[in-house]
């Protein structure tokens, strides 16, 4: 009896920074969701698509779960919850690393965040598999009293200890989420990894940059619009033109941003120019420009324009 072909959307969701992107790359053998040390990396939903011999699933990697003080973090939270609603079943994502210590030294396993975080995924009804990233750098009995923490709040599909990092029980997870979705045919070209334009990973990756080597608030306050992508000269010189824009909110951060005599924007093109290569097996010229938008993180329209949702 032949295995049953099986089609359907999973979100993978949690607090920030627990490894969501880097799982969804890890998932899909290449980069399309930025990732960094920083928290909140992620502002919109990203779409991945995993096509294996019997399955197709549809992976939606959302904004990590946080207190939404301004209108771009209440955008961000809006993205995550709006996920909930569309999918098959849940995926939640915990760092298991500061968990296992929390067990150890008897202090509880949840932090409030991810109590209230929780609450609100079982509002929607739907299947949960619980996904303990970073299994690799702890022991695995130290995993135990983690898990037996989150069974006594919830009866999850499976609980799947892994690493997004290394890939250690990727497949058992993938295995989990699978078995979760309903049968039917590929919704999606078998070859095609995410919905997103090639303009918009190309953003995304300029903006991972700036994550990186700027400090403290200033990337929050960074975005990044592609103002030229000409493709023009792409088939018969392997050339791509790309010109972008990166906005901040005030003229001193766009003095951070370019650097003392243009060196921090050079080496930020530079890191990005590498990825961009990579992403569209073509060499890219990239020109960056930066330009003062007092506010913008602030202004509901600014956010639309940039493919976030309406904060309001």
């Amino acid at each position: 009896m032949s295995t049953p072909h099986r089609f359907g959307t999973a979100a993978l969701v949690g607090r920030p920074n627990v490894g969501k992107s880097t799982l969804l790359n890890r998932v899909l053998g290449q980069k399309v969701s930025i990732t960094s040390p920083k928290a909140q990396t992620t502002r919109t939903r990203v779409v991945g698509i995993y096509t294996g011999p019997n399955e197709q699933i549809v992976l939606l990697d959302t904004p990590g779960h946080h207190e939404a003080w301004s209108p771009m973090n209440r955008s961000m939270v809006r993205a995550a919850e709006g996920a909930l609603a569309e999918v098959d079943v849940v995926v939640l994502l915990v760092d298991l690393e500061p968990a296992a210590h929390q067990a150890q030294a008897d202090r509880p396993v949840l932090s409030v965040g991810e109590e209230v975080l929780l609450n609100r995924v079982l509002q929607e009804g739907k299947p949960v598999i619980l996904a303990l990233n970073k299994a690799d750098a702890i022991h695995p009995a130290w995993a135990l009293p983690v898990i037996e923490a989150w069974r006594a709040k919830h009866d999850f599909l499976a609980i799947v200890p892994f690493s997004a990092r290394t890939g250690l029980g990727v497949e058992t997870l993938l295995a989990e989420i699978r078995g979760a979705l309903p049968e039917g045919p590929q919704g999606y070209n078998p070859e095609l990894v995410t919905d997103q334009p090639e303009r918009v990973i190309v953003a995304e990756l300029i903006r991972e940059r700036l994550f990186h080597h700027l400090q403290r608030e200033l990337p929050y306050s960074i975005a990044v619009e592609i103002e030229r992508f000409d493709e023009t000269e792409r088939e018969s010189d392997g050339k791509v033109q790309i010109f972008a824009r990166i906005l901040v909110e005030r003229t001193s951060q766009r003095a951070i941003v370019l650097g003392k005599g243009g060196s921090m924007i050079k080496k930020i093109g530079t890191e990005a120019r590498l990825e961009i290569n990579k992403l569209l097996d073509a060499r890219a010229h990239l020109e960056l420009h930066v330009t003062v938008q007092p506010d913008w993180t602030r202004k509901p329209r600014q956010l639309r324009e940039l493919g976030l949702p309406d904060p309001s």
